[in-house]
């Protein structure tokens, strides 16, 4: 009896096990390709591509083979299509990636420059954030650009860029490749020192040699005040793109305040080194306060420029508070040609027959 229950057992068991074993075979014995779309998780590296699907994130290893030559932008939220298998070490290995992402327009000027940095956050096809030694650069990508000596674009990688400067005022990159390890630090070669520092540097005064083309200068745009904007650079939204100017020393007669959403009018030249030098600026959203008699005794104080600044009303941030001072004809911007959010000043100011404080002069700190 124990018999016939041993082998009655034993049968039932070989058909549970049968069906099982042939269930698991093809996992292991077919490295079977699959496709996989979804969007790119900012997690991505180059080694690893974190693919957000409908189902889960999943992780593909990028290997040597990987084929990415229509997918060089992984970067976060760009939609892939992914083709791969499980590799012996049980992970996903991708075969080839496909994007849809293409490189926008050209516009170059002939003279070159190099620079390295890392890739930051916030570029894309069209254009690259790249972070270097003198801090962030805006570089244009163009259908021409040569990219071949790079993999594939993912935050914190590598780069060296050969760039032009190209008439909207912004750099365009000519050739991207990887950078070596020892070049992974950012620098910039001797060429590239004017254009790249150009946004720490203090107001510049224009070359003599441009003196006459500025007078001469015909050329305006109008836009708006964007946050990158610095005592030495402007940064304008125009309604054809986002442009870069330099501000000379004198430039700004007709406008003092540029601050992020304020919209101006700017005339300018272009200068022997390739940049778009500011002539003249036009303050349209705000105009400069009504002079007042002024009586009673003179106050200096410190602080920072408060975003809220107009044309005609500094909001001056101090250790006690806030303070509105108004900014007139009678004001002497000698010291501070330009104010933009978070720069220290130092204001002599009076107190005039409208109540409000008067700046008699503002200086850069």
């Amino acid at each position: 009896m124990k018999t016939k229950i041993a082998g009655l057992f034993g049968g039932l068991l070989a058909m549970v096990l049968v069906p099982a074993a042939l269930i698991n075979v093809p996992a292991y014995a077919d490295a079977a390709e699959s496709t996989f779309s979804g969007t790119v998780s900012d997690k991505t590296t180059a080694d690893v591509l974190y693919l957000v699907t409908s189902g889960g994130t999943m992780q593909f290893k990028l290997d040597a083979t990987t084929d990415l030559s229509t997918a060089k932008f992984l970067l976060p939220g760009y939609d892939v299509t992914v083709t791969g298998s499980v590799g012996g070490d049980e992970y996903w290995h991708a075969g080839k990636v496909t994007g849809t992402a293409v490189a926008g327009a050209a516009n170059l000027d002939s003279r070159q420059y190099l620079v390295r940095g890392r890739i930051e956050k916030g570029t894309n096809e069209e254009m690259l954030y790249l972070d270097t030694s003198d801090g962030t650069m805006e570089i244009k990508i163009d259908p021409n650009t040569d990219v071949s000596g790079v993999r594939l674009f993912v935050i914190g990688r590598s780069l060296e860029v050969t760039c032009s400067r190209g008439t909207d005022a912004y750099m365009h990159a000519v050739t991207i490749k990887d950078a070596t390890a020892q070049s992974a630090a950012a620098s910039t070669t001797p060429a590239t020192a004017q254009a790249a520092t150009a946004e720490k540097q203090a107001t510049v005064t224009a070359p003599a040699a441009d003196a006459a083309q500025a007078a001469q200068s015909t050329t305006t745009v109008m836009g708006t005040v964007e946050k990158a904007t610095t005592p030495s650079v402007l940064c304008l939204n125009t309604s054809g793109g986002k442009m870069q100017f330099k501000i000379d020393s004198g430039a700004t007669s007709d406008c003092r305040a540029l601050i992020p959403g304020q919209t101006i009018t700017a005339a300018y030249y272009r200068g022997a080194d390739e940049w778009n030098h500011v002539n003249s600026l036009t303050n349209n959203s705000s105009k400069k306060a009504d002079v007042s008699a002024l009586d009673g005794s003179r106050l200096t104080v410190d602080g920072t420029v408060g975003t809220n600044t107009t044309e005609g009303t500094l909001y001056l941030v101090t250790s006690g508070g806030t303070m509105q001072i108004r900014m007139d004809a009678g004001t002497d911007f000698s010291a501070c040609p330009v104010l933009t959010g978070g720069r220290k000043v130092q204001v002599a100011c009076q107190r005039g027959a409208d109540e409000y404080y008067h700046a008699l002069s503002i200086s850069a700190q």
